[in-house]
């Protein structure tokens, strides 16, 4: 496991290369896609991207290996891993991008959610880049349903160590909740059962999830990433 500071973004940008990518690949029409344009604006995104698909876009993987992306979203980048990789995107695109993904022609792309997502295939990388558990707190759904299907799961985790809740509305009615983001100890707490599937990750690393109050985001959200071995 790795917890992201302020250093490895500092020690990330002796060698933007991720920036440098974006601009050789970026097409006009990519400069309005949201998404893009974080990863233009945002240092401490590039650091993670590059770490968590770094070895796709640099073709240090067999081009047949399958790649499914649960929420990755659209950058200019997103081309380079359709070509380096058997690419599925998992997205409901909310933040803009469609056009690029039709541009591009014959990528897989499930415009919905995860759980809805029905599993034909087996994949050797499933990829969910902050997404569990902030934006969506099924974490242990989305392990149970993709560790079965995967060579290896890669896990970018965002929560919050001083109290971060937002006012909802349900979709489906007009109820308003208060959501509260998983702090690191209940984020810790649910990542035990899976203890024996992460990679160079021990007991101590979850216990000091908790502990972090260092972060790489003005909005003080922590960010881990954790690769865990699946089934296959």
């Amino acid at each position: 496991m790795k917890i992201y500071k302020q250093d490895d973004v500092k020690k990330y940008l002796q060698n933007d290369w991720i920036l440098a990518w974006l601009e050789q690949n970026e097409q006009a029409y990519e400069k309005e896609i949201r998404t893009h344009q974080w990863m233009m604006e945002m240092e401490n995104k590039r650091a993670i991207y590059a770490e968590v698909y770094g070895d796709i876009l640099r073709g240090d993987v067999e081009p047949d290996k399958t790649v499914l992306d649960v929420g990755g979203g659209y950058n200019a980048l997103t081309k380079v891993l359709a070509r380096n990789s058997r690419y599925t995107l998992v997205d409901f695109m909310a933040h803009g991008g469609k056009d690029g993904l039709y541009k591009m022609g014959g990528i897989k792309w499930y415009c919905g959610s995860w759980y809805e997502h029905e599993i034909e295939q087996d994949y050797y990388y499933v990829i969910a880049n902050d997404i569990f558990p902030d934006v969506d707190q099924r974490m242990e759904l989305f392990l149970d349903k993709y560790l079965a299907h995967c060579h290896e799961l890669r896990l970018v985790l965002t929560f919050y160590n001083k109290p971060k809740f937002y006012e909802t509305k349900r979709v489906d009615d007009s109820e308003i909740l208060t959501f509260l983001s998983w702090d690191g100890e209940i984020t810790g707490m649910k990542l035990r059962k899976y203890l024996d599937r992460m990679i160079n990750t021990d007991e101590n690393d979850l216990s000091v999830l908790a502990e972090q109050d260092e972060s790489i985001f003005r909005n003080g959200r922590q960010v881990a990433y954790v690769a865990l071995k699946g089934d296959l």
